[in-house]
């Protein structure tokens, strides 16, 4: 629990992968107080795998030994590993992953199913500006969708998902260029990550899974985790489903032998084991399948209509939302919350033996509901520095200016300085630029540019592509990701960013991609 990073007093769910834009927020804290839970925590695998050995303790634990047979006596399996080497137990767990060799001597060699989609996954040293408030969040585009999420420690791990056929590989130290080229067009919550993260600590597979059987073991022997239930990563359940299945398999098998030393006739491990089948059978199936039923969720999303429909595209400049898109939100906004009580609830009243330590310590941020109602909370509670980037060729040697938070020391943009205006001055040398030309101002977290009448204008386009032009003496709100554009001729524009002061420095090659990407 204190490894465990928490997530689930923040904000986590849908969101648009080039816009940035909320489609859809999880609560997963109502579930967790419901059933008197723990919130929702993520751990890192090794982290874990850590633990569990420690606890279990390293002599028992034999690394390496990888078994190739087996065979049920009746009373006791026997085991032969790949060195050669025999072992014999009182039953035989197959807990061997996807390409489960108990599970092929089991039952025969099925192929598994391929999803469609490689993924890469990578974990950085990065803080966005929105940690307080953001858990995880899944980037959806059309055949791509990206998952980012905080695992603590000020690290970020994340997932890119990409259709295409499966066997494909990278050049030498050519994932994270990949990459860049393939999500470079999206949010910065995404590219920032991605540039953030060491080529070294990316990771590339192709995504199957299995369906599962109906039948899980024979005699003394079963199965567990992958090795019967492989599912997609959409809901992060696949390692959740193996965790609650050791739980509900030792449960059984303490039964067992309860029974057993209490009416002095051996232990029925056989039965036990058929129990823990039963137990499981349906609540993995279930889960198993919303999983497929999220990967073609967030594999088949359209911003817009003519999104991927080639001649038609040109539709997408009109920013028609797709009917896909609001049909599908209308059914997650129902069923959501009824999936995430039942999976993020476990089994419920059924978790026997559940110490009391593990029950609901953790509250929720003053803040959550309102975060949940309202997304400009959400932005006002991001905790980063603003900053106007340059964009565009005649602006590449300007420097990124830094905004005020402080709501008596606006900004005043022109072309010579005003020292008689209280505020600071942004200078620029443009005929784009009337001697004073508009105020950036800061009010309750939220950022607001004024048009002091200038000859040439002020615009914002923001990051659905949309641009306006600011009215005179009035205060425009602009947000992350807007383009802020003096002029009308889109010569003297910046982007605004935010970027959170906690952040690692990162490389000059880095912060140069930042900056092409803006």
């Amino acid at each position: 629990m204190k490894a465990g990073c928490i997530t689930g007093q923040r904000i986590n769910g849908l969101v648009d992968g080039v816009s940035g834009n909320w489609y859809i927020k999880f609560d997963t804290f109502t579930p967790a107080v419901e059933r008197g839970l723990p919130v929702t925590r993520v751990i890192s695998r090794m982290t874990l795998q850590k633990i569990l050995a420690d606890a279990v303790g390293e002599d028992i634990i034999l690394n390496g030994s990888n078994v190739v047979d087996f065979e049920d006596h009746g009373d006791k399996v026997s085991v032969t590993l790949e060195n050669g080497e025999q072992f014999e137990g009182d039953l035989l767990v197959g807990a061997d992953g996807i390409w489960s060799k108990v599970r092929k001597n089991l039952f025969g060699p099925k192929d598994v199913t391929y999803s469609g989609y490689t993924c890469y996954t990578g974990i950085a040293d990065f803080i966005p500006p929105d940690i307080n408030s953001v858990g995880y969040r899944v980037f959806l585009g059309h055949k791509q969708y990206f998952v980012s999420s905080d695992v603590g420690g000020g690290k970020m791990q994340w997932y890119a998902f990409h259709n295409e056929p499966a066997g494909g590989s990278d050049k030498p130290d050519g994932k994270k260029e990949r990459l860049l080229e393939i999500f470079g067009g999206w949010c910065d919550n995404v590219v920032d990550l991605l540039v953030a993260t060491d080529e070294d600590a990316i990771l590339r597979r192709d995504i199957y899974d299995r369906t599962p059987k109906f039948t899980w073991g024979r005699g003394r022997v079963t199965l567990l985790g992958d090795s019967v239930h492989a599912m997609q990563p959409n809901l992060g359940q696949g390692g959740c489903m193996a965790i609650e299945d050791s739980y509900q398999l030792a449960l059984e098998l303490d039964k067992a032998w309860k029974q057993g030393t209490e009416s002095g006739a051996p232990i029925d491990v056989a039965s036990s084991l058929r129990r823990y089948e039963d137990a499981r059978r349906l609540r993995v199936a279930v889960i198993h399948g919303l999983a497929r039923m999220a990967a073609i969720m967030a594999s088949t999303y359209k911003a817009y209509l003519g999104v991927g429909l080639g001649p038609l595209s040109f539709l997408t400049n009109f920013r028609i939302p797709h009917p896909g898109r609001v049909g599908g939100r209308f059914f997650i906004d129902i069923g959501m919350p009824l999936m995430l009580s039942w999976v993020l609830g476990g089994n419920g009243s059924k978790l026997e033996g559940r110490a009391e330590q593990c029950r609901l310590t953790d509250k929720a941020n003053d803040d959550l509901q309102n975060w949940f109602r309202d997304d400009d909370a959400l932005e006002r509670a991001l905790t980063g520095e603003w900053f106007l980037l340059p964009v565009g060729s005649q602006n590449a040697d300007s420097a990124p200016i830094s905004l005020s938070r402080d709501e008596k020391i606006p900004c005043i943009v022109g072309s010579v300085p005003h020292t008689s205006i209280p505020g600071n001055s942004i200078v620029i040398s443009s005929p784009e630029i009337s001697k004073l030309h508009a105020r950036i101002s800061c009010k309750d977290g939220a950022f607001f540019v004024t048009d002091l009448r200038s000859e040439n204008g002020t615009y914002i386009t923001d990051n659905e592509d949309r641009r306006y032009r600011v009215p005179p003496n009035f205060p425009a709100r602009f947000h992350p990701s807007d383009i802020l554009e003096f002029g009308p001729n889109k010569k003297v524009a910046f982007r605004v960013k935010v970027i959170r002061s906690a952040t690692p420095k990162i490389s000059e090659e880095d912060g140069n991609r930042i900056l092409q990407t803006a």
